[in-house]
């Protein structure tokens, strides 16, 4: 069995779009015991996160760029895959740790319909 630190918690809490005040119920859902390879797996998909936010960060850097070597390139597609693959690891975190995403920062906003 293996516990969150303080950190990790929080970091997984703003992951998920949680904001405060904390929900009590998710906090005290991610402090608990959980089997080693959860842990593990919730370890890496943070990981993944990171990496993936670096891959966004570095594509709006070079997004001006179309074309590369004699190669087209598509900053609408890439970007698209990067967000795509991060919103299946918030999920999955999310499954794995038995709480909701709050937010995902992934998704385009949709503005919701009254009619």
């Amino acid at each position: 069995m293996a516990n969150f630190t303080t950190t990790q918690i929080e970091k997984i809490e703003m992951v998920l779009g949680y904001n405060s005040p904390i929900s009590s119920v998710v906090h005290t859902q991610l402090s608990t015991n959980f089997a080693q390879v959860v842990y593990d797996r919730a370890v890496a998909i943070l990981t993944d996160l990171d990496d993936i936010n670096a891959k966004l960060k570095e594509a709006t850097d070079t997004s001006y760029v179309t074309e590369s070597r004699g190669s087209k390139l598509s900053y609408s597609q890439h970007v698209g895959h990067l967000k795509s693959e991060a919103t299946r690891l918030l999920k999955e975190l999310a499954h794995i740790l038995s709480v909701e995403v709050a937010f995902n920062k992934y998704s385009p906003c949709q503005p919701k319909s009254y009619w």
